[in-house]
C-alpha cells in the first residue's frame, strides 16, 4: 500500500492532482489525504471497523462526488460513507482517502442497484457537518424551489458497561453503535419540518399541497422511503 502523507487541501499541486486520475484544476481541493486509522483496514471491506452498522455498506461502492464547481469525479474511484464520523471515504487503486467534504456539493453511492444521493442542507445544518440523503433527488431542486424529503442518519457510540448482565452472559464487552434516523420535509421559501413516514405527519408538513398529497395517499396505503420519495416527485411534477 502506498504510504500516505498529509497534504494541506490548499497546497495540492497539479502533479499531485494528476496522480488521482487527471482531476482538473477546479478539483485540486477535493481530496484531503490524511493518516487514518482505517487506511490499512478498509482496503478490502469495512467489517473490521463497524461494517454497515456504521457505513453505507460492508464493501466499497461505485459512486461519484460533485464539487462546488459542478465537476464530478467517479469512474476509477470507489466510495463509502461513515455515518459516525460523517466522512466520505474514497479508494483509488491501493490508496484510501478521506474526502474534504468542505468542497463537496453532493455525492451518490450505488448500493444494491439503488442510487443513493446525498446533499447538504444549510437550512437544517448551518455548519455543514452532515450530508442528508435526498429521497426524491432532483439536480434542479435548489434552482427551481422544489419540495425535498431528506433523511439524516447519525450514530452515537454506546460505551460498554462491565457490569451489564447481557455483556457478562455473552462475554461481549465491545461498544455498541446506536443508529438514529430522522426525516425532514424542506419547502420552497426555506422552511422545513421534521416528519415521520406516515400519512398524518407528511400530510401536515405538505398542507400546501393537500390535494396532490391526498390523491397519492388514496392510491398508496403503506408508506416507506421509496413510496414517500415517489410522493414528493408527484408533488413536484
Amino acid at each position: 500500500m502506498l504510504s500516505l502523507l498529509f497534504f494541506s487541501s490548499f497546497l495540492v499541486s497539479r502533479a499531485q492532482v494528476n496522480v488521482y486520475g487527471g482531476i482538473e484544476d477546479s478539483y485540486r481541493n477535493f481530496m484531503l489525504q490524511s493518516h487514518s486509522q482505517f487506511n490499512q483496514g478498509v482496503l478490502n471491506d469495512f467489517l473490521g471497523v463497524g461494517g454497515d452498522q456504521r457505513f453505507m455498506n460492508n464493501n466499497w461502492l461505485v459512486g461519484g462526488a460533485t464539487n462546488n464547481f459542478d465537476v464530478t469525479i467517479s469512474g476509477n474511484y470507489y466510495f463509502n460513507y461513515d455515518f459516525l464520523a460523517q466522512e466520505l471515504h474514497a479508494k483509488w487503486k491501493d490508496t484510501t482517502i478521506i474526502v474534504n467534504t468542505s468542497y463537496v456539493k453532493r455525492f451518490f453511492l450505488l448500493n444494491a442497484n439503488v442510487t443513493h444521493n446525498f446533499v447538504k442542507c444549510p437550512l437544517i445544518d448551518e455548519q455543514g457537518k452532515y450530508f442528508f440523503e435526498s429521497l426524491a433527488f432532483d439536480e434542479t431542486t435548489n434552482e427551481s424551489g422544489k419540495v425535498q424529503l431528506l433523511k439524516l442518519r447519525s450514530i452515537k457510540v454506546i460505551k460498554a458497561k462491565k457490569d451489564d448482565y447481557l455483556a457478562n452472559f455473552s462475554g461481549d464487552y465491545s461498544d455498541k453503535l446506536d443508529n438514529k434516523i430522522e426525516y425532514y420535509i424542506v419547502l420552497p421559501g426555506n422552511t422545513y419540518t421534521k416528519v415521520k413516514l406516515n400519512k398524518k405527519s407528511l400530510g401536515a408538513a405538505l398542507s400546501k399541497y393537500k390535494e396532490k398529497a391526498d390523491n397519492y395517499f388514496k392510491r398508496n396505503r403503506e408508506l416507506d422511503e421509496i413510496s414517500a420519495g415517489e410522493l414528493i416527485r408527484y408533488i413536484n411534477q
